[in-house]
């Protein structure tokens, strides 16, 4: 019976570690069932439902939203950061994968409910600096490099397990660190690419050394979340 109990402590205890470490999947698809939390560049607040998400190249340009009973719509230059619930099937299949850290900056209880975190931020693309909404997908250890969605990502192999996925990389990414613009790290790049951006840090250096496969990018993120 006891190693039972130490069997499944043993499993779980892997699994919160897996999923404190790993990035959620950017949200395609969204729910008007559910309210949308909205915080302008003037800090004000605004709930409501989501009636429509316009995209260009990929990127929101443009979201419409029901306040009592009222349209209302917003320019990305309007928004400083907004939680979008996911549609019901997104929801199943990735809120699963959404880190366990507790953030004190985001709102947990409403990531772990399947929302997505968006915010307002600089990305260059192709050497042209734009600011965009981009979606956060390493919530909870995202302090000091901060890993964005990219809506045109393909995506390497996974396996499914039930709503689960297991393994399965966007094969690229947009990363911010401190205030500067944030960039693309692609899977193809991503030998010289990790080495600058984890440079500063020793664990991290060490640990991707040992295991500088792409698909390992997310737990060199964690550890670096970690450095002192």
């Amino acid at each position: 019976m006891k190693s039972k109990i130490y069997t499944v402590a043993f499993i779980m205890l892997i699994s919160f570690v897996s999923y404190s470490q790993s990035f959620m999947e950017g949200f395609d698809r969204f729910s008007s069932k559910k309210i949308a939390y909205l915080t302008l560049a003037d800090g004000s607040k605004v709930e409501g439902d989501i009636e429509d998400l316009d995209r260009k190249k990929g990127n929101i340009s443009e979201i419409t939203i029901k306040v009592d009973g009222k349209k209302k719509t917003y320019k990305p230059e309007q928004i400083k950061e907004m939680y979008l619930p996911a549609s019901g099937l997104d929801k199943f299949s990735k809120q699963m994968e959404v880190g366990t850290n507790l953030s004190k900056d985001l709102n947990n209880d409403r990531i772990t409910d399947g929302y997505g975190f968006f915010e307002y931020t600089q990305v260059d693309i192709k050497g042209k600096v734009q600011p965009l909404l981009m979606q956060l997908v390493n919530p909870g250890f995202h302090n000091k490099v901060r890993v964005y969605f990219n809506p045109f990502a393909s995506e390497t192999m996974s396996v499914g397990v039930g709503p689960m996925k297991v393994g399965g990389l966007d094969k690229s990414y947009f990363v911010k660190v401190g205030d500067k613009p944030a960039y693309k790290i692609t899977k193809g790049d991503y030998d010289e690419q990790s080495k600058e951006l984890f440079k500063g840090c020793a664990a991290a250096m060490a640990a991707l050394k040992k295991d500088p496969d792409w698909n390992k990018f997310e737990r060199i993120v964690y550890v670096h979340f970690g450095c002192k």
